[in-house]
């Protein structure tokens, strides 16, 4: 298999000089180049814990790719809080924002002649919308799962999401008033996408938690 299937078209022969010296404008070598361009799909953003991290996660995929003996291309795109905007105007723009995920890193990934990529991702949203993504292309990919949100710690004693929402609803019952109350679900996915565009999906661990759970984005 040639490595570099898609990329050579952007980055070999006399006509793509132009192109070349734009990558190396910002600091790509003729070896950097010459070697599979991998895109590297970052949903890092600065609203939620569920994906803050990612930004230290994307680097150490990245010297992974180059040890492997790729050069690797990072990229962003948006992600909603389910968490934080549920229950305001601003929940109406979280399933949509799935879609429109999935969009930008398959506009990318197909624009740039990437060879193959690695979705970094943290929450709800943007763990499904690198799947569609990856089932939409011909192209060598996979998912990494930043994980779950570690917990906070209150008073000498570890708490997650779960406990304030807990807290929220006990302080509700005090007052007679009804807590509130929503659906989360957590579902762990494997795929598998190969050239031939021959897209194996296991989802396993599926779980629902009425009324409260950790959310993950």
């Amino acid at each position: 298999m040639d490595l570099k299937h898609r990329s050579r078209a952007i980055t070999e022969g006399r006509d793509r000089a132009g192109a070349r010296s734009m990558f190396k404008a910002i600091g790509f070598t003729d070896a950097d180049l010459g070697r599979p361009l991998i895109g590297v799909a970052n949903t890092w953003i600065e609203t939620m814990p569920c994906n803050f991290h990612l930004r230290r996660l994307s680097e150490k995929v990245k010297e992974g790719i180059r040890a492997a003996g790729g050069t690797p291309m990072e990229f962003n795109t948006i992600a909603i809080s389910d968490g934080e905007t549920m229950g305001t105007e601003g929940m109406r723009a979280s399933l949509v924002s799935r879609e429109v995920i999935a969009d930008s890193i398959e506009l990318v990934c197909r624009g740039q002649l990437f060879d193959a990529v690695v979705c970094v991702v943290g929450c709800d949203k943007t763990i499904p919308a690198a799947a569609m993504a990856l089932a939409r292309m011909d192209l060598p990919g996979m998912i990494l799962y930043g994980g779950t949100i570690a917990p906070g710690n209150y008073r000498g004693k570890d708490v997650t999401i779960q406990d304030v929402y807990e807290a929220v609803g006990a302080n509700a019952a005090e007052r007679g008033m009804p807590g509130g109350r929503g659906m989360r679900r957590t579902v762990h996915s494997e795929h598998d996408v190969d050239r031939d565009g021959d897209d194996r999906a296991v989802a396993h661990g599926l779980q629902q938690r009425p009324g409260h759970g950790p959310a993950e984005g």
